[in-house]
């Protein structure tokens, strides 16, 4: 955390040095502070305010693309003047301080441009998992599974997204629907005042025999502003697991799959419980077992029992825009798509939506179809 905050205040303060140098003297300090402030407030009014939450979206992409555009200037002036021994004129300075701050905006005005419409517009991709067959569970039953994650709802949404879901999976008709966290950015009251409720109900509806979902970090940011997302999933039809198992039967009564939902790590620190170890969340039942934990952090060290036999995680929206996701994979160990963490099979969903600005560059928003085999 104090990390995290050193760095951030290290980047704002590069930020700062370099737009001041757009003009010389005070004029310069007054524009890079009008901009650090600006997107400060946007930040704090977002969630209440659709004006606030399009200015947001243009000072994060823009902040983005001017800092590493600025850094590489400032890596060019250090090399020059270690090989020169001349420092930049100011003229020239500012000469070319205000055109890499031209070039930002143009590349920020293409970045929303390009990015919202390919951040609305997701991939509705298809896999069969092979599930490893147990001599208890005969005749063997395969089953499906839609699966999204990170939905985000702000004041930004649009239902075309959730409507467009709710017409494929009606094609589809999965036997599972599964969510796997960060829900929304706006209050829950506000959700249903904009019919999301609706909307989720009818995508629940789909399912022939669940539908799960689990937290977010998101949750727990939500939960601190008195919102209920968690009951609101409960009554749009969602089972919410909590550190939590479930197992569910067709409708012959015969036992397809169990599902254990890992509370979010952030949620369980703001709540100040721990995470249950995951010994204590295995199922009784023989039959598939599958995981949903929102942060692919793979398994406790310390487990040593069985595995489960898929897993499924989202958060990390494979960096969502660049140049995040050139230094994703550094964080994680699984940043996107199937793999293996600690010993059982992954799955790691880019989202069906983005946090903040809804802008894809470099990474797709995305729905899973899941076909599980035996």
């Amino acid at each position: 955390m104090i990390i995290g905050l050193i760095l951030i205040f290290a980047l704002f303060g590069l930020f700062f040095w370099n737009l001041r140098q757009v003009k010389s003297g005070v004029k310069g300090s007054l524009i890079a502070g009008g901009f650090i402030i600006t997107t400060l407030g946007s930040f704090l009014l977002y969630r209440n305010s659709v004006i606030f939450s399009y200015l947001q979206t243009v000072m994060i992409i823009w902040i983005c693309q001017a800092l590493w555009i600025f850094l590489l200037w400032d890596i060019f002036r250090i090399v020059r003047r270690l090989k020169t021994k001349r420092r930049l004129l100011q003229p020239d300075a500012e000469r070319q301080a205000g055109f890499l701050f031209g070039m930002s905006f143009a590349l920020t005005v293409v970045f929303l441009t390009y990015g919202m419409q390919h951040n609305q517009n997701y991939e509705l991709r298809f896999e069969t998992v092979k599930l490893a067959a147990s001599p208890a569970q005969s005749p063997a039953k395969n089953f499906t599974a839609l699966y999204f994650s990170d939905l985000h709802l702000d004041m930004l949404s649009k239902p075309a997204k959730l409507e467009r879901m709710i017409t494929e999976a009606k094609s589809i008709r999965p036997d599972f629907i599964l969510f796997g966290g960060d829900l929304a950015d706006i209050h829950d009251s506000l959700m249903t005042a904009q019919g999301y409720d609706v909307l989720m109900k009818q995508l629940v509806e789909t399912a022939k025999i669940g539908a799960v979902a689990i937290d977010g970090n998101h949750e727990a940011y939500m939960e601190r502003s008195g919102s209920d997302p968690q009951g609101w999933l409960r009554r749009a039809g969602f089972t919410v697991l909590e550190d939590s198992t479930a197992c569910f039967s067709d409708e012959n009564a015969y036992p397809v799959a169990c599902f254990t939902g890992r509370t979010d790590f952030q949620v369980a620190r703001s709540r100040d419980v721990p995470r249950k170890p995951l010994a204590d969340l295995v199922p009784d039942q023989n039959v598939p077992w599958l995981l949903l934990d929102h942060q692919p952090k793979g398994i406790e060290s310390d487990y040593q029992g069985r595995l489960p036999d898929f897993a499924m995680s989202g958060h990390t929206h494979d960096g969502q825009f660049f140049p995040a996701t050139l230094f994703i994979d550094l964080f994680w160990r699984l940043s996107a798509g199937f793999g293996v963490l600690d010993g059982a099979k992954w799955l790691v969903t880019s989202g069906i939506d983005s946090w903040g600005p809804p802008v894809r560059v470099g990474s797709d928003t995305e729905m899973w179809v899941l076909t599980f085999e035996r």
